[in-house]
């Protein structure tokens, strides 16, 4: 299926319109099953309809739902003991065989079950009546056919993995890939210390103990980062189960915490005359990046990932807007009082940048850097391996992200009010108040920038602990 969206010419699989020639009819997601698996459903073909005519919200729904699906095909595929989500896959295909759902057990289908289930409970004890009063289901039963009896008879309790998905399926990010796909590798290290524990017996020692495993192959910044992800999923299953019992990742102290990180050093001034001549004498793509990264001080995927439209120079003073898009978000647009969006004027450097990337466009063009951003995607990961590596060729010892400590330490310098110090950087509000009104006071930003962008310092910049 092909959509035009703004200046996007954009292809949707698995989906069409329910009338292709009406526009506006709702659009469907179609996807066929696997030919190995289709005996284990009643129909070859999946088919939804997303209640919208509208391909930038149908766009992550089908993302959505090719998820849902590849990682269902994934555990149909692996054998039910290879992980918790594999047991759970298979488990629900086993029910639906059986015409079965979850705390079902009047029907004749239960009565089947439970009757099969009483048998080879028989057949184990061979008739000896102690042996049948103490058995496990795990003595008599196959892994699915237990997780089967547990999930009929209400005995199957949430574990790790049942806390995530419930997490993911109420987060605000839940249709952003690069977020899912985070956060179940961050769960898959917790699962692989603790195993796929029913959350009321994972206590603080298990937290713990997952944080002392991690510590062995990662800084201490990372740690805590992976641990608020965590700390994210228990607090998201406490709220929504209406329960009274403590987070065990909450406030979890890290020993040195901090102690390990790398310290960042900002480009001295002549450093920074180094690379303005640089990139102006090499003057493409890549080096439009580090000038616009040099003259706003925004971060590299906000840089990467800018659409066209968001670079105005037919203003009186000219600027970019740094604003969410689904391909990417910016510093700062987490949370209720996020801001989802800021305006950095361009001056210098950064202005010749812009102007190159707008007077090199080609007709149809909708992204500045489309060798690394696409609709869906913004792989700005790729370009900083390739922006550092030229850096230190130069030779400057220093990283592009260096390039924002400097733009930080420059407005110290000239003495820049923090609050418009971070409204350059997209640092966060810290109160109510700074969240009101739509100020845009391009000549008081200017103003600011241009007095950094000109000052020369005598020394070398301070150092500054990892962002």
């Amino acid at each position: 299926m092909r959509m035009t969206f703004g200046p996007l010419l954009v292809k949707l699989k698995h989906a069409h319109r329910r009338d292709p020639k009406d526009p506006n009819s709702s659009i469907v997601y179609q996807r066929g099953v696997p030919s190995d698996l289709r005996d284990r459903y009643h129909s070859k073909t999946h088919h939804h309809d997303l209640k919208t005519s509208d391909i930038a919200k149908a766009a992550p729904m089908v993302e959505a739902w090719n998820r849902h699906y590849e990682a269902e095909w994934a555990g149909l595929r692996a054998a039910p003991e290879s992980s918790p989500q594999a047991l759970k896959v298979h488990t629900a295909a086993f029910l639906k065989e059986w015409g079965l759902t979850p705390g079902d057990t009047d029907s004749p289908a239960s009565e089947a079950f439970f009757d099969s289930v009483e048998n080879k409970r028989w057949r184990h004890s061979g008739n000896d009546e102690d042996k049948y009063e103490n058995a496990e289901l795990s003595d008599f039963l196959p892994p699915v056919e237990a997780a089967a009896f547990k999930a009929l008879t209400g005995k199957q309790r949430d574990t790790l993995t049942d806390a995530l998905e419930l997490h993911l399926k109420i987060h605000p990010k839940l249709d952003n890939a690069k977020f899912v796909t985070y956060q179940r590798r961050a769960f898959a290290a917790l699962v692989a210390v603790t195993g796929d524990k029913p959350i009321s017996e994972f206590k603080r020692a298990d937290a713990r103990a997952y944080m002392n495993a991690a510590l062995l192959t990662a800084k201490t910044t990372t740690v805590r980062r992976l641990m608020g992800a965590m700390s994210a999923v228990f607090a998201t299953y406490i709220k929504e189960n209406d329960l009274a019992t403590p987070n065990p990742f909450a406030e979890l102290p890290i020993p040195r915490e901090g102690h390990d990180a790398i310290r960042r050093h900002s480009f001295t001034r002549p450093e920074l005359a180094t690379l303005e001549i640089a990139c102006r004498a090499q003057d493409d793509p890549m080096r439009w990046i580090l000038a616009l990264l040099l003259g706003t001080g925004a971060r590299l995927a906000e840089v990467v990932g800018l659409p066209l439209e968001d670079i105005h120079l037919d203003h009186v003073y000219p600027h970019v807007v740094f604003q969410v898009h689904p391909w990417r978000d910016i510093k700062g647009a987490n949370g209720i009082r996020g801001k989802k969006d800021r305006t950095v004027p361009l001056i210098g450097v950064a202005l010749w940048a812009a102007q190159r990337i707008k007077g090199a466009a080609v007709n149809g063009q909708a992204f500045a850097f489309p060798q690394y951003t696409n609709g869906t995607e913004c792989r700005a990961t790729s370009a900083s391996g390739a922006l550092n590596g030229w850096l230190k060729r130069l030779p400057l010892p220093h990283t592009c992200h260096e390039l924002r400590h400097t733009m930080k330490d420059l407005l110290r310098a000239v003495q820049c009010p923090k609050d418009i110090s971070d409204e350059i950087t997209g640092h966060g509000t810290k109160d109510t108040g700074d969240g009101y009104g739509d100020w845009k006071h391009f000549p008081v930003w200017s103003e600011w920038l241009t007095k950094a962008l000109q000052h020369s310092e005598k020394t070398d910049a301070p150092t500054h602990a990892q962002e």
